[in-house]
């Protein structure tokens, strides 16, 4: 857990250290790590679904570029969630609940701060990261910080992870790392940051959460690069800008656009090739997929629909994590809220400002009458509804 002024205090990711040693164990890579080695035949991953990110609104007057967690790409175990936000002036995400999952939110442009019911309080700017392990349950509030006079919108990454259905009431913990703290590695042609995991010999300074890799690859006109992934991991890419080939057959995949790669036992790694006249910037993300059901009701995540249920009940009551909501107002998002009203068409779903604390009507959450219980199968879905309103 972090103390208020985001300094580490010795609780590492509630309790999941455990995974590190495994997932941080050496992958097999080249001397360069920019192409596969000449002496050795590896098998590469190819691009598998490619999707346009979906836009839709979200929090108050914010906009997201949504590629993992749509109709299109529901589950992608252990990943939920990935989302390319956009937060002006006067919009955000204010006091809202998590349960039963963990957050990566990496800043791109701007400036986010975060404060939750733990004390815990961090401003985050271009190239910092933030992990939050949810756990038994947080309450926290994620808000821009625009100066009037140049106003820029904070710009971020944020990847929603299922927990391990062990590690799902564990405690909740926050960790950030600023930009100059992060693993980074040069190769011809492009260079790396390690957010998590490890690429071309540098390993990043963030233990994983079940299992999950993040890095942020930029490749220059006609650069290239080799990069080994665990077998059987789940991985994708996210194009941030410019254009990328993957894969030996050189399958392109476009500013933001996702490509879920393939995980054909033997596969070791993947290519990917920027174009001949222009630079590109992507996002890799693999992890071990967990075998296990998942529910999404709003901003809880459980094995079970009677889970999630509970999840809400207990935030609502004040029990089982969730003691420290009640009566909690975050100073960041005390002048923002928002409540769901009546919608003046079918399926439509419109909100209003309100005081987000108000017993039962937390900031940003959303209670759907179906939910969707989703096997740990990339992709697959079962029952009925969206069950993935609530956002953040």
């Amino acid at each position: 857990m972090m103390t208020p002024n985001g300094n580490d205090s010795g609780d590492d990711l509630g309790g999941l250290n455990g995974m590190a040693d495994a997932v941080l164990s050496p992958c097999p890579e080249s001397e360069s790590n920019t192409q596969r080695s000449s002496s050795v035949l590896t098998s590469g991953r190819s691009a598998g679904k490619i999707l346009e990110a979906f836009d839709t609104a979200e929090g108050v007057g914010a906009r997201v570029l949504r590629s993992i967690g749509t109709p299109a790409l529901w589950n992608l175990s252990p990943f939920l969630i990935l989302d390319h936000a956009s937060v002006g002036q006067g919009a955000g995400f204010p006091d809202h609940p998590h349960r039963g999952m963990a957050t990566v939110t990496y800043v791109l442009e701007g400036t986010m701060q975060h404060e939750d019911f733990m004390g815990n309080y961090g401003r985050l700017s271009r190239g910092d990261v933030q992990w939050m392990t949810a756990g038994r349950g947080v309450v926290h509030a994620e808000m821009p910080v625009v100066d009037p006079a140049h106003p820029v919108d904070a710009v971020a990454l944020q990847l929603w992870l299922d927990l391990p259905a062990a590690k799902k009431m564990v405690k909740p913990s926050y960790k950030e790392k600023k930009a100059d703290a992060l693993a980074r590695a040069t190769f011809p042609g492009g260079n790396v940051v390690v957010v998590s995991g490890q690429s071309h010999g540098a390993v990043g300074p963030i233990r994983p959460i079940a299992g999950c890799w993040f890095l942020d690859f930029t490749l220059e006109a006609g650069g290239e690069v080799w990069q080994p992934i665990p077998e059987g991991w789940t991985a994708c890419i996210y194009v941030l800008e410019g254009a990328v080939a993957v894969g030996d057959a050189g399958k392109e995949v476009a500013k933001q656009n996702v490509c879920v790669l393939s995980a054909v036992v033997g596969e070791e790694g993947v290519q990917i090739r920027s174009r001949p006249r222009s630079g590109s910037r992507f996002v890799l993300i693999a992890g071990e997929p967990l075998d296990q059901p998942m529910v999404l009701q709003g901003p809880f995540v459980s094995t079970s629909r009677d889970g999630a249920a509970q999840a809400l009940r207990d935030y609502q009551s004040g029990r089982n994590g969730f003691e420290k909501a009640l009566g909690w107002r975050s100073d960041i998002g005390k002048d923002v809220g928002m409540v769901r009203r009546k919608p003046r068409r079918k399926g439509e779903e419109e909100w209003e400002e309100r005081d987000p604390r108000e017993k039962g009507r937390g900031g940003k959450r959303r209670e759907d009458k179906d939910d969707s219980e989703v096997d740990a199968g990339r992709g697959g879905s079962k029952g009925k509804g969206n069950g993935r309103s609530g956002r953040r």
